[in-house]
């Protein structure tokens, strides 16, 4: 067991990858089919609960699975990464603050619709 208490390793040494690889291959393209076909049954389900179509699905189980799948295949390829530019962080700084305003409205329209005291 000398090999086990190898100073130089660091198990959570990750790479440093940037964003998906492009052109798509064809397994990152069956990944986007996966997450547009998951979205599409998750709508499905949310427009039948609602009404505005006729209720197909008594569960979203599988609308829910195939993208979070979809989006791991379309990880599958990576660009190496380095540090991030400051437009990088700008970026991600705006969709997290526009993520978090959709959060809040959603939230709100929930309370709304179903009433604070109910």
């Amino acid at each position: 067991m000398s090999g086990y208490r190898e100073h130089s390793f660091d198990p959570n040494a990750g790479g440093d990858y940037g964003p998906p690889m492009r052109p798509f291959n064809w397994v990152q393209w069956t990944g986007v089919a996966f997450a547009l076909v998951g979205a599409t049954i998750d709508l499905a389900y949310l427009g039948g609960r609602i009404g505005i179509i006729p209720k197909l699905l008594d569960s979203p189980s599988i609308g829910v699975s195939l993208p979070l799948i979809g989006v791991a295949l379309i990880n599958a390829r990576r660009q190496p990464g380095g540090a991030p530019t400051p437009e990088t962080i700008r970026r991600r700084m705006v969709i997290i603050a526009i993520a978090f305003a959709i959060c809040l409205l959603a939230l709100g329209a929930v309370i709304y619709f179903k009433g604070a005291g109910s």
